[in-house]
């Protein structure tokens, strides 16, 4: 065998992955009728990785670059500190953006769903890019956008992102 052959055998047989943690935050404004108007507090904090290495660098695969997702949202006027889990796919070849997808429930146990999107991802504009990101949050039983977001990564905890990534 070659030493590539060996090396992802390796990596198979010990389900080598990583995770970090992330937190993001800004505003967010109800649709029309969904809730109070003016800005509110967003801001998520969230784990994620991947669990295992190999099929997350096969281009080839579905989990390419795709990683698992859980934590905590906080959207002023509908949740504080709902546990949420779902995706956060590095979509940089594909689609040149990083997106979030997460599903999460009101006190009332009502479904709801964010997908955000840091967008236009090129190598000269990475400082803007990777720190802003657009999203929505949807009622999933009615399909209703319900409020609009822009959520940022703070260069202040730059440090700590950095320090929270390890090897799982």
């Amino acid at each position: 065998m070659d030493r590539w052959s060996d090396f992802k055998k390796m990596l198979e047989q010990r389900r080598l992955g990583f995770e970090a943690e992330e937190i993001m935050r800004g505003t967010h404004r109800f649709a029309p009728g969904a809730g109070a108007e003016g800005e509110h507090p967003f801001e998520f904090r969230v784990r994620w990785g991947a669990r295992h290495l190999v099929p997350w660098l096969n281009p080839f695969g579905q989990e390419f670059m795709s990683n698992w997702l859980e934590g905590t949202v906080h959207v002023g006027g509908l949740v504080d500190g709902a546990a949420c889990q779902g995706t956060l796919d590095l979509r940089y070849f594909q689609e040149g953006k990083i997106r979030y997808t997460f599903d999460f429930k009101d006190a009332d146990g009502r479904a709801y769903r964010y997908v955000g999107e840091k967008r236009d991802i090129r190598p000269w504009n990475l400082h803007r890019t990777h720190t802003t990101c657009y999203g929505t949050v949807t009622d999933l039983a009615s399909g209703q956008v319900v409020s609009e977001s822009v959520v940022y990564f703070e260069l202040k905890v730059a440090l700590d992102f950095m320090r929270s990534f390890h090897m799982a």
